[in-house]
């Protein structure tokens, strides 16, 4: 296997994604090749060189990096990741939560050269994602080089919202080319996914909010995830795919969230890989809270 650091430096496209450590002005970020990051599934929370991230993100099928949106550090360390595997092997997709179905062929286009970059993102209206220039376009930038498949994995949000509202029946009564954009959970039992759901909008909303309320957003969220996971599974069905990197909150990857499940549902002996950047931690060891959160945790210093 070619050296990952090696391979990065020989990659076009990194030039663009190392912008990222650029943004917000004269605020320089950390290289996220040298984070503390963690085996967090192990007994003893071995800590991780870059090179041996990479070499797992290779032997995976799909490889989720779980974010908090707003956490500039995790997305220099997506761009950084999705550099090097890029480089080690071309016949890897690139996924995004951030785009929709339905924006598959304005992806298309703008891989084709069809439409420029300034067009694709006002069709898609991804600016509306926080610092999109500097957050998600050098990771595309880079699969654009790279000459690889990007993959707009999410649900439409009017079917999203139509769940929460409707329930999933009048969904699966739709017309089969509305029916192709968005996929529905085999189930709503969804264990501690449910339970860390329900805390997290209670604790957003207050103890007044009921479970039934909230049990019909977790209904919407469940849309996401199952849509996001087929995207996935599906893509490795293709000839020119050997692995899929997604991108994605965090919530819906860490502790075996919705979107896991629903793959390794759909792919029951699917190769997965969960990294997740976690703030708010100098990474001096791998926090008792953070033990199975994913498979490698990176400690962001945000």
């Amino acid at each position: 296997m070619l050296d990952a650091t090696i391979a990065r430096d020989h990659l076009p496209a990194v030039l663009v994604a190392l912008a990222v450590a650029l943004l917000g002005g004269c605020t320089t970020l950390p290289d996220p090749t040298t984070l503390p990051m963690y085996a967090a599934t192990s007994d003893d929370a071995e800590r991780l060189a870059w090179n041996e991230v990479v070499s797992q993100a290779m032997a995976a099928e799909v490889v989720v990096i779980g974010e908090e949106h707003d956490d500039a550090v995790t997305h220099a360390l997506q761009a950084a990741l999705v550099a090097d595997v890029l480089a080690l092997d071309p016949r890897t997709a690139v996924s995004l939560e951030m785009l929709e179905r339905h924006e598959q062929p304005i992806v298309n286009a703008w891989l084709a050269d069809e439409i420029d970059t300034a067009t694709f993102v006002q069709r898609t209206g991804s600016n509306s994602w926080f610092d999109w220039d500097g957050f998600y376009q050098p990771v595309l930038d880079a699969a654009k080089s790279a000459g690889c498949v990007v993959i707009a994995a999410n649900a439409p949000r009017s079917y999203v919202s139509r769940a929460r509202l409707e329930g999933y029946e009048p969904l699966r009564a739709l017309p089969e080319d509305e029916r192709a954009l968005f996929d529905l959970p085999a189930n709503l039992d969804q264990g501690r996914y449910w339970l860390r759901f329900r805390d997290t909008m209670k604790g957003f909303r207050g103890d007044d909010a009921s479970d039934e309320e909230i049990r019909r957003t977790f209904r919407s969220q469940l849309v996401w995830d199952a849509t996001m996971a087929a995207s996935i599974t599906d893509a490795l069905d293709r000839d020119d795919i050997d692995r899929v990197i997604h991108l994605v909150g965090r919530f819906h990857s860490d502790h075996e969230g919705g979107t896991i499940r629903e793959v390794k549902r759909l792919r029951p002996n699917v190769r997965v890989l969960t990294i997740t950047g976690v703030g708010g931690n100098d990474g001096a060891e791998l926090a008792e809270d953070d033990r199975g959160r994913a498979d490698v945790v990176v400690y962001t210093g945000t």
